[in-house]
């Protein structure tokens, strides 16, 4: 398989683990509100909420830097943006 081949393949790997990082997110925002609405200790279902954001972030950032977008002012390459134009 080609290199392009495989780009693609990690491209569609990333954007399925995304999604089901997304669903997780979402579930697991459902649980921490329900604790806490229940008025229990909600510290272990933030902190699980705030590791699954963490590694949603991480994704979409190597999709980004898969794609040759932008992220955080560099090219994919790893040198430094061209200025955007307003």
């Amino acid at each position: 398989m080609d290199r392009e081949g495989i780009s693609k393949i990690r491209r569609a790997e990333l954007l399925a683990r995304l999604e089901a990082l997304d669903q997780q997110v979402r579930a697991q925002a459902a649980r921490a509100k329900h604790v806490r609405d229940m008025g229990w200790n909600a510290t272990l279902s933030e902190q699980r909420l705030k590791a699954l954001q963490d590694s949603r972030q991480l994704y979409l950032f190597a999709l980004k830097h898969l794609l040759g977008e932008d992220v955080d002012g560099e090219s994919a390459d790893g040198g430094a943006a061209p200025p955007r134009s307003p």
